[in-house]
């Protein structure tokens, strides 16, 4: 593997010199005066007469790229060692806009660098439409790629790319842009994030899961699949080097975490629940409309009506539904908002949980419990009463599932 600076760009070679490639991807047109490979990042730096300094990151894939791999279908290279760290505000101003130069830095995470040979492959450089949203990863060349926007939708091929603990359980799962040859994205280190409630499709509408907490350090397995052929690796998380955290305390911190993600996603049952017997009473009252205006039943409707009406108080009791209170009040009394509280501490070190941090997540549970009661009951009572008027009626109505219960720590 050579490099060669010129007067008009970089050069490389993978055969010791016997043909050269001009690399374009991340360094313009201009002249290569310096080169340096970093002894222990592998990174390639490149300073430039008056323009700038480059670093290409990570070329070591380069150093087992051939023919052989770059002709099937998916060829996953060697993923380095991934650091994890905390960043904090930088010195200076907060918000400084134009005012002063950074330099961009690599993304945070696992670089997982590989290469896909189809025929359906856009090649790098054409148009593509827009990229997958942050927190998944990047796709590109060395130093190539940019994240996209939030929210932003992408169309096209994409590899789906499943991380998986010691046990070999799946624990994250998102999905890259991609096109023919070498292609780069960044595992965040994080788990997938805990299901949250939704007003309809809102949750799943960007795309992707959410992330979740951090990993603890270890050895993970890494997946990369598109279509019917996959590639697998293993990449290794190490702890900060700044912080003297014991394994226990990280793993403490990592089974709170876990729980105040399980009573969300109780919650986000709930939720769930609740807007699904609403649309099924709403169809119901529709139907007997219907038959009211040729003289049929209305005490199915006020039942129907009260119903909905009890349904609704009960859901704002677990979280505030959209529009539930105007653009300017956040209601404050209910379990998801407790839940985000515990969930916020929790997450703002990696150190064992605290007395105060397992009072908020106790604070979440005892209103959990009390609203599931409720949950419950309303189901077992409310709902089998109106049931059984519907059935009464000649009408169907799905029945509703078992009751809800607490997750155990």
């Amino acid at each position: 593997l050579l490099f060669l600076g010129t007067e008009f760009g970089l050069y490389v070679s993978l055969n010791g010199g016997a043909d050269w490639m001009k690399w374009e991807h991340g360094f313009p047109t201009a002249s290569a005066m310096a080169l340096v490979v970093h002894p222990r990042e592998h990174d390639l730096v490149i300073g430039t007469h008056g323009r700038a300094a480059y670093i290409l990151d990570d070329i070591s894939p380069l150093r087992t790229i051939s023919a052989a791999t770059m002709a099937e279908p998916v060829h996953l290279f060697e993923i380095p060692d991934a650091v994890q760290y905390r960043s904090g505000q930088s010195s200076g101003e907060g918000s400084p806009g134009h005012n002063e130069f950074r330099g961009e830095n690599r993304p945070s995470g696992a670089r997982i660098t590989f290469s896909l040979n189809a025929e359906d492959l856009p090649r790098p450089g054409e148009a593509q439409p827009q990229q997958a949203a942050p927190g998944q990863g990047f796709q590109g060349g060395f130093g190539g790629g940019q994240p996209g926007a939030a929210g932003q939708r992408r169309s096209g091929p994409q590899v789906t790319v499943e991380i998986s603990d010691a046990d070999g359980e799946v624990i994250r799962t998102f999905r890259s842009p991609v096109t023919l040859g070498v292609n780069r994205i960044t595992w965040n280190l994080r788990r997938d994030g805990f299901r949250r409630p939704s007003a309809g499709q809102q949750q799943q509408q960007f795309g992707f899961q959410p992330s979740g907490p951090d990993v603890l350090p270890g050895t993970y397995g890494a997946k990369i699949s598109y279509g019917d052929h996959e590639a697998t690796g293993s990449v290794n998380v190490l702890a900060d080097p700044r912080y003297d955290i014991p394994m226990a305390d990280r793993e403490a911190k990592l089974a709170a975490i876990m729980h105040a993600g399980s009573l969300q996603e109780v919650v986000a049952d709930a939720v769930e629940r609740i807007r699904t017997t609403r649309t099924e009473v709403e169809a119901v009252l529709a139907k007997v409309r219907g038959e009211r205006q040729a003289g049929g039943p209305s005490e199915l409707a006020r039942a129907g009506r009260q119903l909905n009406t009890a349904l609704t108080d009960l859901e704002k009791k677990f979280w505030s539904p959209p529009g539930s209170g105007g653009q300017r009040v956040v209601r404050t009394d209910n379990v998801v908002r407790l839940i985000g509280r515990a969930s916020g501490s929790l997450g703002s070190t990696w150190d064992a949980p605290t007395q105060a941090q397992q009072y908020r997540l106790q604070q979440a549970e005892a209103m959990l419990q009390e609203n599931l009661d409720e949950f419950n009951r309303l189901f077992a009572e409310d709902v089998a009463q109106f049931i059984d008027q519907v059935e009464g009626a000649g009408l169907s109505f799905v029945q509703p599932k078992e009751p809800l219960t607490m997750p155990q720590r």
